[in-house]
């Protein structure tokens, strides 16, 4: 049986940024997906919303996401950097449209607990966009 999202997993997801079309008719371009890796729960106010989205699944499920730039940094939480950093956005849209897809669930070994945690904790938090 494969393991399910829960605290303290390891978790490997794979994400696609899909941009829309300009005009109306136009298709849609989905970029090349980027791997994400994070441990799942290590926020100190909670799960995110993107974490609690992610609950329970196991590898090969995926879900679509849609979340206004208003929204995102809420929205991801703790990972809205690590995220923003991964999918390359130094202009943020005005709508962040993700594919997820859940590639491995695994257990975490402490020391990546404990690096994820030092990382979390460091830098400004994120408020300033600096990616840190």
């Amino acid at each position: 049986m494969t393991a399910t999202i829960k605290v303290l997993k390891k978790v490997t997801l794979s994400l696609s940024a899909v941009s829309t079309g300009s005009a109306p008719g136009e298709d849609n371009e989905t970029a090349a997906p980027v791997i994400f890796e994070f441990i799942y729960g290590l926020a100190s106010d909670g799960l995110c919303p993107f974490e609690s989205a992610l609950h329970e699944k196991r590898a090969g499920e995926s879900l679509s996401l849609k979340v206004s730039t208003t929204e995102a940094h809420d929205f991801f939480g703790h990972l809205f950097s690590p995220i923003r950093q991964a999918l390359g956005l130094q202009i943020m849209p005005q709508t962040i449209a993700l594919e997820v897809e859940v590639t491995a669930v695994i257990d975490a070994e402490n020391r990546e607990v404990v690096q994820s945690m030092a990382k979390a904790s460091s830098g400004c938090g994120g408020s300033c966009d600096c990616g840190c």
